[in-house]
């Protein structure tokens, strides 16, 4: 059997698996509750193997190993920001989610301070960055077939959007968290199994670190040898609170059974992640040496797999990476399509929705932002974690702030949180137009300024404007809710 037929056999067996778990969620998908929120009868440890799935995707073995590769350890930077932000999420935001009980995070602010134009305005913005995200995992499905079989780079990314949009259509929320735990496993399964035979094969880690830090020095340095400690916190803090502003992630905690699942959450999610993620910087490193010359960084791994692996490991990975692919593009997708129609549309509309005018809205909507992803995903601007930093900038300055401090700062009124969310996502675009126009000192970046700007106004703003009636807004939504355990609620 040749190893083209082994890779497209394992392929077809992910598939197939994929195909019955989106299915059976399909089936069992009777309202927008379902479809939404996957019924709120979530347990901890598919919720915990979801957002593992989305934030590892396949940016990590693309986007990840390219940064690692040309830049050095000064990445752990990214992973030490997203280990920080799931302490946050899972122990101080995500319960409180819960307890409010809603769809979306827009929805929560929008009740949280009584600005029912709040609820559009901050989805339109989170929608606008969420395209920049979801076009790098296109980028990615792209990268696997050109990689493996050669095919023009736009009919795989084309391709790779179709595949995208049918499954996050069929089987919402239900489908993509069971389907995300599926395809976790697979993809822990091909880097445990890959990694070493990597480092193996650039001659063992003594070769590989001695190799290396000749050539770059510093490269095992928390810096990397090429940055300084104040862009080392740059990058640290844009990961820290863009997860903390991604409704993608945030919203799982909506499909909880109760608040003890997402503590549980929290615990698993922090013994895994850092193991996992920290053993991709190996892979990097590895690959410099046997790849010095490389033109494409972002492909380098898929590669050596074919190059050194046998068809098993390599129809393994493929198939890992197609998983990792799709956990991460259904979650954004039917996150920002549920938002358009759940904030966007019913905001505007004259009559409101029926439960199944909503579903079918939503559905309609997934394909509409997949198609707005296509421009971006074809030009491939740039490197893809540097496009995710970008949008990472803006969810952060804007969403995450805002968020962290509404559920927290009862003084906090609704005239601050129109300021965060304006200043944080003005200033975080304006910094990163000036610092792709303007060559920046290399100490210097435009997130800690846009960071520390928009917490000062938030901050300023409430001390001189009316609590009006935002401190009922916290009341009824944060401190007095009912810690109901009924999972419909």
């Amino acid at each position: 059997m040749s190893a083209n037929t082994i890779v497209v056999i394992c392929l077809v067996v992910a598939g197939i698996i994929v195909t019955a778990i989106a299915w059976y969620s399909y089936t069992k998908t009777k309202d927008s509750v379902d479809f939404i929120v996957a019924g709120r009868n979530m347990p901890w440890w598919l919720i915990a193997g979801s957002l593992l799935a989305s934030s590892t995707s396949g940016a990590t073995f693309f986007g990840m190993v390219s940064n690692y590769y040309r830049e050095g350890f000064h990445t752990h930077w990214v992973i030490l920001g997203i280990a920080a932000s799931w302490v946050v999420i899972c122990f101080l935001i995500g319960p409180r989610l819960r307890r409010f009980g809603g769809y979306t995070i827009p929805e929560y602010l929008s009740k949280r301070f009584n600005s029912p134009l709040l609820r559009p305005t901050f989805a339109i913005i989170t929608i606008a960055w969420m395209v920049i995200l979801m076009s790098t995992v296109v980028v990615q499905g792209g990268l696997i077939f050109l990689a493996m079989w050669g095919w023009p780079y736009q009919l795989s990314v084309s391709i790779m959007l179709v595949i995208l949009c049918v499954y996050t259509i069929a089987g919402g929320q239900t489908s993509v968290i069971y389907t995300d735990f599926a395809q976790l496993v697979i993809f822990i399964v091909a880097a445990i199994i890959l990694v070493p035979i990597t480092v193996n094969a650039a001659g063992g880690w003594n070769h590989v670190s001695a190799t290396v830090e000749a050539v770059q020095p510093g490269y095992f340095s928390p810096t990397g040898g090429v940055m300084t400690a104040v862009s080392a916190a740059a990058l640290f803090f844009v990961w820290l609170l863009g997860y903390l502003g991604h409704p993608g992630l945030l919203t799982r905690f909506y499909t909880a059974r109760n608040e003890r699942e997402i503590y549980k959450t929290g615990i698993a999610l922090s013994l895994v992640y850092l193991p996992f993620l920290g053993s991709i910087g190996f892979v990097g490193a590895s690959l410099r040496v046997m790849y010095p010359e490389a033109e494409d960084t972002e492909i380098l791994w898929i590669q050596f797999a074919v190059e050194h692996a046998p068809a098993i490991i390599v129809g393994l990975l493929v198939a890992a990476l197609v998983a990792a692919v799709m956990s991460t593009a259904n979650t954004w997708l039917l996150t920002a399509a549920s938002s358009v129609t759940h904030d966007v549309a019913r905001r505007f509309r004259k009559t409101d929705f029926t439960d199944r005018q909503l579903m079918t809205w939503t559905r309609w909507t997934i394909a509409f932002v997949a198609l707005a992803c296509l421009p971006l995903a074809l030009a491939r601007p740039t490197y893809i974690i540097e496009m995710m930093t970008i949008a990472y900038s803006i969810a952060g300055a804007s969403g995450g702030i805002v968020i962290i401090m509404s559920l927290y700062w009862r003084r906090m009124t609704k005239a601050a949180a129109w300021t965060g969310l304006l200043v944080g996502a003005g200033t975080a675009i304006i910094g990163r137009l000036i610092s792709v126009l303007v060559e920046l000192p290399d100490w210097f970046d435009p997130i800690l300024p846009t960071l520390v700007v928009t917490t000062i106004a938030v901050i300023a703003v409430s001390f001189l404007t009316s609590n009006d009636d935002s401190d009922a807004g916290f009341e009824a939504i944060v401190d007095h809710a009912p810690r109901s355990n009924s999972p419909r609620t």
